[in-house]
Order: C-alpha cells, then sequence, then structure tokens
C-alpha cells in the first residue's frame, strides 16, 4: 500500500476536522429576527448582526509556509443575560459556531486572579478578564487528530506525524504577571482557545 504522503495527511486531517466540527456545532445564531448559519459570508454576519464586541484575526498555515485559511474568530457579547457566541470564519464565510458562557455587563469589570485563568476560555473572556498578558509569541504548528494529548511536542516535533491525519493549528503562548505574591501563569491557546495553563516563576511587582 503507498504510503500517504504529508501534504495529504494535512488535506485529509482538514477535512475530517471540518466534517466533526460541523456535525457538533449548533450550526446557527439568533440576531433579533434574523438568524445566521454556517456557510453564510462575512457580510451577511455583519448585516445580521452588526460588528462584534472582539474580531480575532490569524492566518492558518502549515508550518513550511503553505497557506490553509485566513481565519477570523468574532465574539459577540450579548450581555449577562446570553451566552457569548463564537463565530469562526474562514476565507471569509462562516465555518463553525460556538458559545463561551455568558456576556459581561456594559459597565462591569472583572477581577483577573490566577485561579480564573483555566483551560477551556476564549480569548476574549481572557482579555476581558485579564488584559494584556506580560509578554505573548505565536506560531503555526501541526497537531494530530487522533494522538493522546500527552505524546504531542510543542518543539517542532509535529513533523514526526508524517503518517498520521494532522491539522494545521495556530498555536499562542501568553505569560501573564499576577505581582510578587504569585507565579506567573503560561498561557497556551490554540486557534483562539485556552489549552493549557501552567504556573512558571514567581511574578514581580512593577
Amino acid at each position: 500500500m503507498r504510503k500517504t504522503s504529508f501534504v495529504q495527511s494535512v488535506v485529509i486531517g482538514i477535512l475530517a476536522l471540518a466534517c466533526s466540527g460541523a456535525a457538533l456545532a449548533s450550526g446557527s445564531m439568533r440576531c433579533g429576527s434574523r438568524i445566521v448559519d454556517e456557510e453564510d459570508l462575512a457580510a451577511e454576519l455583519l448585516a445580521a448582526c452588526g460588528e462584534p464586541s472582539f474580531r480575532d484575526q490569524f492566518l492558518v498555515q502549515i508550518p513550511n509556509g503553505a497557506h490553509v485559511a485566513d481565519t477570523e474568530i468574532w465574539t459577540y457579547d450579548f450581555g449577562p443575560q446570553k451566552l457569548l457566541q463564537l463565530v469562526t470564519l474562514r476565507n471569509g464565510q462562516i465555518s463553525n459556531i460556538d458559545s463561551d458562557g455568558y456576556g459581561f455587563s456594559a459597565n462591569s469589570s472583572p477581577r483577573c486572579e490566577p485561579r480564573r485563568v483555566v483551560e477551556g476560555l476564549s480569548k476574549y473572556r481572557l482579555v476581558a478578564q485579564c488584559g494584556e498578558p506580560l509578554t505573548k509569541r505565536s506560531e503555526n504548528v501541526l497537531k494530530p487528530l487522533f494522538a493522546r494529548p500527552e505524546i504531542y511536542r510543542s518543539d517542532g516535533g509535529a513533523y514526526a506525524y508524517r503518517n498520521q491525519y494532522v491539522t494545521p493549528v495556530y498555536r499562542e503562548e501568553w505569560v501573564y504577571n499576577f505581582g510578587s505574591r504569585s507565579p506567573m501563569r503560561r498561557v497556551v491557546m490554540e486557534d483562539g482557545r485556552v489549552t493549557h495553563v501552567e504556573s512558571i516563576d514567581r511574578g514581580f511587582d512593577r
């Protein structure tokens, strides 16, 4: 049997991820009397729901530089009585609609505490709670679709999975400083969601 090429693995992985995401996603969002659905265009989303509360833009690509998709995650915050709506757009078209807990009131200013920085947060919620980090960096990596998370390496080891189904992921690493009484927090996000949080060296007072 002929081995699956690296590029074929990436393409198959993207298709598998897209299919599974479509099956699990709610698929639609209501804005007043209008409804937007997956596969609608960004212009249709703007017409129905207006400007989002937060736009996160990044380029998803294979680490060797091959382009995959211009990606945006638009977050709609409809207030504390409704769930935050996260709309992912790939190349100007809605590919997924998700939620992330209840929104914030207009005059609220959530207090940032280390214990509130946890896995699963959207970037919008993280920034709303804690503001901008002390440092940040980003990279494009390839993540095996079906491998156990603990065997994934973030040091470029994704290339070791040439014969497995992989998907390109936009990974960010933010570090928050909570002062000299607490350790700093290293926060890893993949495609706009917190996937890992760990304590590192003790922080410092400014």
